[in-house]
């Protein structure tokens, strides 16, 4: 710690440390999806869904793609009947075989 020695007193010193540790912990060099950290499921791909390409999800929609009802309420965060992009992105993954 001796680059630190021109500030004016320990607790600047520590104050500085936590933060630098505090950041790098926070900021991971690369995050990863659950789907990605197993092999043989992806996220459900958007495109097979939103079959009207109208960029949301209906209920009807889902139920084409066999995603069970209570699935669907548990994504509509906003509860307006159906899912944009970012509450589909929590869908749970789908197995490939």
């Amino acid at each position: 710690m001796s680059h630190f020695s021109t500030l004016p007193n320990k607790t600047m010193q520590l104050f500085i440390v936590a933060a630098v540790l505090i950041f790098s912990i926070s900021c991971p060099v690369h995050a990863t999806t659950p789907a990605e950290s197993k092999p043989g499921v992806i996220p459900p791909p958007w495109e097979l869904y939103d079959t009207d390409k109208d960029d949301y999800i209906s209920a009807e929609e889902a139920a084409q793609q066999k995603m069970p009802a209570e699935t669907f309420k548990s994504l509509d965060i906003d509860r307006d009947g159906r899912l944009n992009k970012d509450e589909f992105s929590k869908a749970p993954p789908i197995k490939i075989n």
